[in-house]
């Protein structure tokens, strides 16, 4: 609880739960809380007794919407979003003969990061010649709101297809899309790209930057093999790396998990300003992998996606991108990073 403001505001998890078991309406009532929770995990990583409380609010807020007891109309931006990824111009499946693996870079990373993600992509291609470009959208944000049978539908169609014209691995640029394919358990490989460049002969760039602090994804907590592989790049070039006090499974959320700014931007902002803080005791910019985080942290201070501290040759780091230049970066990289 000290560490969310959400717990301490609303109360601690079993006191929730109890009361959610109370009554139908109480259940009903702490699924219409539940949109002011992250679910970013940090209440499970620092459980002293292992509980695991997100997935508690995750399962409250698919009990909102099969239920009908709460309306998502504050958040059409992100769903959107999201229905534009899975829809021509911006999807699009280029899966060559012979193509067992593909890369999938997600929304946000050509939107934000055009450059990184088409280097990226010819480094891949150049040691694969056979790989295909995978363009579509995980629909993260419909599970992420509880809307799972939306999310299922899309989902589990798009992994089929991809199933029935003969792919066996999938890499990922977007930690959401990585969590969202492995916890699918589909029959493919799930492989995160920091993985695969790790072990790619590559030429980077000369950093713009000879320190930096990272920043892990909320959603990679657990994804311990991520954390070495990304830090491990870094390191690769010369940079070195200084360590916030959260980090890796106890990591910050950015501010942007759980869509909560739309329902309660205090605690979005919240979460926001603790992990800035954090890296203003460092006084040195920040790197993710996640472009998500670099669109929230980066307006307030330096935040660099790791992709473009490899691969893209810069002066300075850059500000995010803003609409609607991201979605035109989206569209030429549809058209043209291949």
């Amino acid at each position: 609880m000290s560490h969310c403001r959400f717990l301490a505001e609303s109360g601690s998890p079993v006191s929730i739960a109890l009361r959610a078991l109370s009554s139908d309406e109480e259940a009903d009532q702490a699924a219409i809380r539940s949109y002011a929770c992250s679910v970013c995990g940090l209440c499970s990583a620092v459980c002293p007794v292992a509980a695991e409380p997100e997935h508690m609010f995750k399962e409250l807020r698919n009990h909102a919407q099969a239920n009908a007891i709460f309306r998502l109309e504050k958040c059409d931006p992100i769903l959107n979003y999201e229905r534009l990824g899975q829809r021509f111009p911006f999807n699009a499946e280029f899966i060559p003969e012979n193509c067992t693996t593909v890369f999938f870079p997600g929304c946000t990373l050509p939107a934000m990061h055009p450059d990184a993600s088409r280097i990226a992509f010819k480094i891949l291609k150049r040691e694969d010649p056979t790989i295909g470009l995978v363009l579509n959208c995980c629909s993260k944000p419909s599970k992420m709101l509880g809307l799972k049978s939306r999310h299922e539908e899309t989902f589990f169609a798009l992994l089929h297809r991809l199933e029935r014209k003969g792919v066996k691995k999938i890499l990922t640029a977007c930690p959401n899309c990585h969590i969202t394919f492995k916890e699918a358990n589909p029959k493919m490989e799930i492989v995160s790209v920091y993985r695969r460049l790790k072990y790619s002969k590559f030429m980077p760039v000369r950093p713009t930057v000879n320190e930096v602090t990272v920043h892990d994804p909320c959603v990679t907590r657990y994804e311990s093999e991520m954390h070495r592989h990304v830090r491990t790049l870094i390191k690769s070039v010369g940079v070195r790396v200084v360590e916030m006090r959260h980090n890796r499974k106890k990591t910050l959320c950015c501010g942007e998990g759980g869509a909560t700014a739309f329902f309660n931007s205090a605690y979005s902002r919240n979460w926001a300003r603790k992990r800035i803080n954090e890296a203003q005791r460092t006084g040195i910019p920040m790197v993710t992998y996640c472009a998500g985080c670099v669109n929230q942290l980066g307006f307030k201070y330096p935040t660099i996606h790791v992709l473009d501290l490899l691969l893209v040759r810069r002066k300075r780091i850059p500000k995010p991108v803003a609409f609607p230049f991201n979605y035109l970066n989206r569209l030429i990289f549809r058209f043209s990073g291949r």
